[in-house]
């Protein structure tokens, strides 16, 4: 199929971002094609609703190849527009989908991402060599309880459409629930809801008169701030002085998410509520992961 100048990108409307790469008959075409190559729909609306193809749980390889996959195409748009405005070239979208194909097929060559051996038909139809996960490349990500004299809490934060939310979670040498809590915060970066977490789980310690803390938290950017304190965001300032005033004698450390998933749920949850509310009862959503966590139940983590 040919399109040529009269009926490519229009000429019949303003040629807008929105018109060239999503709604002009050769872009739908290309889109069409490439959602039915990736098993998906693709979502239209915007440009940046392009991205929103991008499977939620899948290999770190099939994530490139999806990413690559948008990005080319809309690459191969801008050129094919390009050849026609300066070249008065007629445009081949049989041809299109051919380049985008080996473009594709180039970069999931070229990733350096892992992918299980499931998704082996899915890389097939790319043409793309399957980076297979080794055995020694998986982590197992295990919480551990503090000694008997400190107390752990994990926490973390969350940021959904630009709304931010963090949680924390209390427990003792033998892993026993001591107490949780959540907050809104409202329009923020996860950096400062993971911070915010930090100063909530001092000041929650300091009202129960819990001195010895151990704080956890997937964000190692985060828990810079405990050596670097001018890392800690400008309108959190006066709290984490005052929060570090209080006199508790804290441990700050990283573990992986994998790990972190109370903390995680917390933080998830902390979107449905309003303000900061302390949890004197385990959730319901937190049975399982706690339960993993305090027998020593690893997850792991993928490469």
């Amino acid at each position: 199929m040919y399109y040529s100048f009269s009926l490519f990108f229009c000429l019949n409307t303003v040629e807008t971002s929105d018109h060239l790469f999503l709604r002009c008959s050769f872009a739908m075409d290309l889109w069409t094609w490439l959602g039915g190559k990736l098993n998906c729909l693709i979502d239209c609306a915007s440009a940046l609703s392009l991205l929103s193809c991008i499977p939620t749980r899948c290999s770190s390889q099939i994530a490139d190849l999806f990413i690559a996959a948008v990005i080319h195409t809309v690459h191969t748009i801008w050129l094919s527009r390009n050849s026609i405005r300066f070249s008065s070239t007629e445009v081949n979208v049989q041809l299109a989908k051919v380049k985008i194909h080996s473009l594709v097929a180039m970069s999931g060559k070229a990733s350096v991402g892992k992918c299980l051996h499931t998704d082996s038909a899915f890389l097939d139809s790319f043409a793309v060599l399957a980076h297979y996960r080794t055995v020694k490349e998986i982590i197992p990500v295990v919480w551990k309880a503090p000694t008997s004299t400190w107390l752990k809490v994990n926490t973390d934060g969350s940021v959904i459409d630009g709304h931010a939310a963090c949680g924390g979670l209390f427990r003792d040498s033998r892993g026993s629930f001591l107490g949780a809590f959540v907050c809104n915060i409202g329009a923020a970066s996860v950096f400062h809801s993971e911070v915010l977490a930090f100063i909530l789980a001092m000041e929650h310690a300091a009202n129960h008169g819990w001195w010895n803390v151990w704080l956890e938290s997937d964000s190692s950017s985060a828990i810079l701030i405990f050596s670097n304190p001018s890392l800690v965001p400008l309108l959190l300032r006066n709290k984490w002085h005052n929060a570090r005033s209080l006199g508790i004698q804290i441990i700050a450390s990283h573990i992986f998410r994998e790990g972190n998933c109370c903390a995680d749920r917390l933080a998830n949850m902390g979107h449905d509520i309003q303000g900061s509310v302390w949890i004197s009862t385990l959730p319901t959503e937190l049975h399982l992961d706690f339960f993993r966590d305090r027998v020593g139940l690893p997850n792991y983590r993928f490469p």
